[in-house]
């Protein structure tokens, strides 16, 4: 018995998900495209006036 319809269902899969993961980076790279250069995302502001600390550096 031939392995032919194995390795043409394995082929069609691998071809499915390279379009998919290159459709979601066509999208991705649009969304950031469209995005305000400079703007940060807005978070919640801390009654006391201190920004929030997360231990990383920011320059």
């Amino acid at each position: 018995m031939s392995d032919a319809p194995l390795f043409l269902h394995i082929a069609g899969s691998l071809v499915f998900v390279a379009a998919a993961g290159r459709g979601i980076g066509w999208a991705l790279d649009a969304w950031v495209r469209r995005a305000p250069d400079g703007v940060r995302p807005s978070a919640p502001e801390d009654p006391a006036g201190t920004p929030p600390q997360s231990g990383a550096r920011i320059r």
